[in-house]
């Protein structure tokens, strides 16, 4: 089998099975948790926000490593897997790293702003869910290395640290989001469109 047939298989397997996921996760907030469909509209703009996130650290990269076990004639040129774990914070850092760095509270930040969307999350769960969902893409990361012996991606601390940042961050912008939109529309009770009155609805920002 070629590069470009194989790739294009794995990619496919990918989306049918993400896209069966919200399939079976929208189901169950419309059938059995009651959801309304508002609800589920939020809910898959942040699903297809975590898919992406995992296809930018995860699947476009190491990706590669399945793909070597269709084209064994496929070069690689990417770390050792002995090499792609750091867990030392912050000391390691150079002033190149400064740009991967604010990548990293980028790439999180939807994360802290969406989240509150689908949930009654506040800034401690939200930082606390964002590092967990971090440390998930970490070991992943890490495991996928040491099962081919290479990897494309480096394990880091700093990672998790840098989107945990991100994430409350994101939280930040969405609370005071949330708040500068009941300022400007003050009849926000009365909006006819359910997906503004949702907005304004959001329990974090109550005192």
């Amino acid at each position: 089998m070629d590069y470009k047939s194989v790739s294009m298989a794995i990619n496919l397997a990918t989306f049918l099975f993400f896209g069966s996921i919200w399939l079976g996760i929208s189901a169950f907030f419309l059938l059995k948790k009651k959801k309304c469909k508002v609800y589920v509209l939020y809910f898959t703009i942040f699903y297809v926000y975590l898919y992406k996130v995992f296809d930018y650290t995860l699947f476009q990269f190491q990706s590669l490593l399945l793909l070597k076990h269709f084209v064994p004639n496929l070069m690689l040129n990417g770390l050792r897997a002995e090499k792609s774990l750091n867990l030392i914070p912050l000391a390691t850092l150079t002033p190149g790293d400064v740009k991967t760095s604010l990548l990293n509270v980028l790439l999180m930040v939807p994360f802290g702003f969406g989240l509150p969307f689908i949930t009654n999350f506040r800034m401690k769960r939200v930082a606390l869910a964002g590092a967990l969902f971090s440390i998930a893409i970490e070991l992943l990361q890490l495991i996928s290395g040491f099962m081919a012996d290479i990897t494309f991606r480096v394990a880091d601390i700093n990672d998790v640290i840098f989107n945990t940042l991100g994430a409350a961050i994101g939280y930040m912008i969405f609370a005071l989001f949330v708040r500068m939109y009941r300022l400007l529309f003050r009849n926000w009770k009365m909006s006819a469109a359910p997906i503004l009155q949702y907005i304004a609805e959001r329990p974090q920002v109550d005192k």
